[in-house]
């Protein structure tokens, strides 16, 4: 299986995970304060996880 997207898909994706990320932090904020540390965890993982991922798959 290959996968390929381009910037500007990704840069959608990105923009909407972006507005959903803020949209709950606005109404849940209470509730995740708690897990603060714990996200910032999963969000670094995730990250370094997405970047490897995409920079494997480029073709030069």
């Amino acid at each position: 299986m290959k996968f390929k997207i381009s910037w500007w898909q990704l840069f959608i994706y990105e923009v909407a995970v972006l507005c959903l990320g803020i949209f709950v932090g606005v109404q849940w904020h209470n509730f995740f304060s708690n897990y603060l540390y714990f996200l910032l965890f999963v969000f670094v993982v995730f990250s370094v996880y997405v970047v490897y991922f995409l920079v494997n798959q480029t073709e030069i």
